[in-house]
């Protein structure tokens, strides 16, 4: 076995020791899955930057070992907001929730569980037995505690926002969570999605959420995630989705917390007339560091893609954009577009953005685009030159900046609420 970094080294000797407290630890299906995760993460460690994926991303502060200290005096997440959804499942520390949660209301058609239940009773085949490729999956399969399992039957549309709240606090001393989520919808479901992760806390700790989605033939999703862990949390977010024939996958995420995180989005377009829309936008200050990489696979002919993200980067913040589409040789009449866009307030503030098209087909249309930038002077000058404050008009430029990236969100109430959640932390600057 290598050399291992010390925290993964720490996974790898306290493995046996807490396989039995576990969720589905009795059964034999399960606890194969979770070795087969093990060695799987013994031989490839924590991302480094040798993995080109990795490379503007450094992980030493966690691979280290992640201390359960206080955040610097001053640092400060935003207040978590409030939705109200119509149907809501709380996830505290790594674990369901069930009193925080209002679940009661479902209709028929629609089965949402934790995953700790579902591999309690043996349901190990909601994830695959083979050994994960990526350290950080392979981590998750090994120490996966809990999550929410989303089935939607064929035909059925859920009217109201479903809401997953994962919530951590000061009250635990675990200093990880590897949550494990599995979305499955049927031949024409639609669902609206909420996925947050928030925090009370002002203490250290590492998340790692791995999300497995399945799209059948018409069916709809919005996915939409709020991240607002605390400012001395690490967090590294994988998402996967296949999208079938006439499926659409839509996702915008929204980034204010964390010390360091990573919203890292696979979507494999396997049917025609399927679309995938990903946006987000980064507001980050300080010295954060926020990382946004997405790959889409276009396999099949006749569907589209499209990716938009902006960041707004204040004090000594480092923002990231990695976006690749990738064109198969016979995927003809695709259309693929992506752009990102970064405003620095501060001289201090840097981004990197690597933008790729990697195409096998010769009747696609695709372009791409990144540009960074600090707020325009002439339109500064101009709106104090009418008697409005700095402050002021440096507030009124930024939102602006970030209205049409925003304005893409397709449901009203998200759109209002990440709306008020970016005034919220343009108030701070």
């Amino acid at each position: 076995m290598k050399n291992l970094t010390p925290l993964a080294q720490n996974y790898v000797d306290r493995f046996a020791a807490e396989l039995p407290q576990l969720p589905g630890h009795q059964d034999p299906a399960t606890a194969q899955l979770r070795t087969n995760g093990l060695n799987a993460f013994a031989d490839l460690d924590f991302p480094n930057h040798r993995i080109e994926e990795w490379r503007f991303t450094n992980l030493n502060g966690l691979t280290k070992g992640v201390a359960n200290d206080a955040a610097e005096p001053g640092e400060t997440s935003l207040p978590n907001p409030e939705f109200d959804a119509g149907h809501t499942m709380v996830f505290k520390d790594g674990r369901f929730d069930a009193a925080a949660s209002q679940l009661g209301s479902l209709p028929t058609g629609v089965e949402l569980t934790s995953l700790a239940a579902e591999l309690d009773v043996g349901n190990a085949d909601l994830i695959p037995m083979a050994a994960p490729q990526q350290a950080l999956v392979a981590l998750n399969t090994a120490f996966m505690e809990d999550g929410f399992v989303l089935k939607v039957a064929a035909g059925v549309t859920l009217d109201q926002p479903l809401r997953i709240r994962f919530l951590s606090t000061n009250a635990t001393d675990r200093p990880a969570r590897h949550m494990r989520n599995i979305i499955r919808m049927g031949d024409g479901a639609q669902v609206t999605l909420l996925e947050e992760h928030v925090s009370e806390a002002t203490t250290s700790y590492f998340t790692n959420p791995q999300t497995s989605i399945s799209l059948q033939a018409g069916a709809v999703l919005r996915h939409f995630k709020y991240q607002n862990e605390s400012i001395a949390a690490f967090h590294l977010a994988l998402t996967e989705c296949d999208v079938a024939d006439d499926a659409i996958y839509e996702n915008f995420s929204l980034s204010t917390g964390g010390k360091l995180s990573r919203n890292e989005l696979t979507t494999k377009i396997t049917g025609s007339g399927a679309k995938s829309i990903l946006n987000g936008a980064y507001l980050m200050r300080g010295k954060q560091h926020c990382d946004t990489t997405t790959l889409t696979l276009h396999t099949v002919p006749q569907n589209e893609s499209a990716q938009i993200y902006k960041g707004v980067l204040d004090g000594e913040a480092r923002g990231i954009f990695q976006g690749k589409i990738h064109i198969a040789e016979d995927a003809q009449q695709v259309a693929g577009d992506q752009l990102s866009k970064a405003l620095l307030l501060s001289d201090r503030a840097t981004v990197a953005c690597k933008p790729e098209l990697e195409i096998y087909a010769d009747d696609v249309k695709c372009s791409h685009g990144a540009t960074s930038g600090e707020l325009d002077e002439d339109a500064l000058f101009y709106l104090q030159s009418r008697g409005i404050d700095e402050k002021s008009a440096r507030k009124m430029l930024i939102d602006a900046f970030l209205a049409d990236v925003i304005e893409e969100i397709s449901d009203d109430r998200i759109k209002a609420y990440f709306s008020d959640i970016a005034t919220e932390w343009l108030d701070q600057v």
